[in-house]
């Protein structure tokens, strides 16, 4: 207990510094949230009144993946930032420090999970605007907080991308990482557009289960059990990949 206490305050008060950091670079929050909120506009305004089956209009529809295009891009560019501070040696004095590597790990998650906020908040703001999707106040809470966490392994994934890339290669390797599962995830095309075979790689991907957990919940479907444990073993694999990747990346800076 004494030596939880004090690891668990140094987490939050770094994940705190940290998201504040995170929050400052205008750029990094503009990129995120720019793009798919002009692209749910668009969508919004080509497709209003239009009925998407399951209960569900297309706008709200596209509102779900519009937000979580944005809030994949948000959690996974986080591995710039760790790259940087690597080649600096920011990460190495980290090292030296009370800091644990658990705590490291764990605040920088943490900060992933909070710069998606952004995105989610403001496409399912203009949704509900513009887009005049109408939800219960508990539709919206619930949908809300289903995408949100169902970013975890995104919010992994971007420290995987931060530890084992370099400053020069991770942004190419953020963006090719990005915009592969959205699109083969079906957050730009229904997937059932797709060719059969591309609808089954769809299947195995992180994206396409995150956009059918909250579209689920939305249409008030309930939580859908696959997509939970998709999520989770996702989650799973590339917690012990980023665990492998920070322990690699302790001998180069």
């Amino acid at each position: 207990m004494s030596t939880a206490v004090p690891a668990v305050a140094m987490t939050a008060r770094y994940a705190l510094t940290s998201t504040r950091l995170a929050y400052r670079n205008v750029r990094f929050l503009v990129l995120t949230v720019a793009l798919p909120l002009l692209l749910f506009l668009l969508y919004a305004n080509l497709y209003q009144g239009q009925d998407a089956g399951d209960g569900l209009t297309v706008v709200a529809y596209l509102m779900v993946s519009m937000a979580s295009f944005g809030c994949i891009g948000a959690a996974i560019n986080t591995g710039a930032r760790i790259a940087i501070e690597r080649q600096v040696g920011w990460n190495r004095q980290l090292r030296l420090t009370a800091l644990p590597g658990s705590s490291y790990l764990v605040a920088k998650a943490i900060v992933s999970m909070l710069v998606t906020l952004p995105a989610l908040l403001l496409v399912f703001l203009a949704g509900a605007t513009i887009g005049a999707v109408q939800l219960t106040a508990g539709q919206w809470i619930g949908t809300g907080f289903a995408v949100w966490l169902g970013l975890i392994p995104f919010a992994v994934l971007g420290l995987v991308i931060g530890f084992a890339g370099t400053v020069d290669t991770v942004q190419p390797i953020s963006m090719i990482t990005y915009l592969g599962l959205s699109i083969l995830g079906g957050l730009w095309f229904p997937v059932e557009a797709f060719p059969a075979f591309l609808q089954q790689v769809a299947k195995v991907t992180p994206s396409y289960w995150l956009a059918d957990l909250g579209r689920s919940v939305l249409a008030g479907q309930g939580v859908p059990v696959d997509a939970v444990l998709v999520l989770a073993a996702w989650t799973l694999v590339l917690g012990v990949v980023g665990v492998w990747a920070y322990r690699r990346s302790g001998s180069k800076v």
